[in-house]
């Protein structure tokens, strides 16, 4: 990676990130994403978010199954994406009650709510959102697909703790951020939580206060 354009040294990065992600086995997606969701469980239980918006996991992201079902069973109102298909590349967030029944491929072959089982949620009212993603820097910074989609979601909902997921292969030195990326508050790892920068909120229960990227939590 030696270009010094950032455009070009982000496409080089997200390449890289996507080849190393995709060369994990199965064995190790599975045991690295259960380890990496039962630290997202515990934050869960901890902080006590009532209402939660996941992304649906494919190809070799991080897995979110297991959480989205605990979520639902344990009463959690649980929130996950559909894509806008009007060409305005916004995620409209979107209730789930059962992951099995109710979803199906949509835009991109991402899994999401079939059109009948659509129940619009407000992102004002979510208090937790699990983030996606290629590549992420210890300051929150990340690299997605390309299309911004979260990026201008996450700006509807400032309110929520914003927590990516990610292979701890996925972190990258720095990440040159543009003027419309919002970075995430936090960072879980099968290794470690990066916490990336502060978490204000008038509401105590999330008050999280992240320190400095070099302190790590584990």
């Amino acid at each position: 990676m030696s270009s010094n354009n950032p455009i070009l040294r982000k496409k080089e990065i997200r390449k890289e990130a996507r080849q190393l992600r995709d060369s994990l086995s199965t064995h190790q997606i599975r045991s690295k994403s259960s380890a990496i969701e039962s630290r997202l469980w515990q934050m869960i239980q901890e902080h006590q978010f009532k209402s939660i918006m996941f992304y649906i996991a494919f190809g070799s992201e991080v897995r979110t199954q297991s959480c989205i079902t605990r979520a639902i069973s344990s009463g959690v109102k649980t929130i996950v994406p559909v894509c806008s298909e009007d060409g305005k590349r916004q995620l409209l967030p979107s209730r789930l009650l059962d992951l099995h029944s109710e979803v199906e491929a949509g835009k991109f072959s991402i899994l999401e709510p079939k059109p009948r089982f659509r129940r619009p949620f407000p992102p004002e009212e979510i208090d937790l959102v699990v983030v996606p993603g290629l590549a992420f820097d210890e300051k929150g910074h990340r690299i997605g697909y390309g299309g911004s989609y979260y990026d201008r979601f996450l700006l509807r909902c400032p309110q929520a703790l914003h927590v990516g997921l990610a292979y701890e292969i996925q972190i990258v030195k720095y990440i040159s951020p543009s003027e419309w990326d919002i970075p995430v508050h936090k960072i879980i790892t099968e290794d470690r939580v990066i916490s990336c920068c502060r978490h204000k909120t008038q509401d105590s229960r999330h008050n999280i206060l992240c320190v400095p990227p070099s302190s790590l939590e584990s």
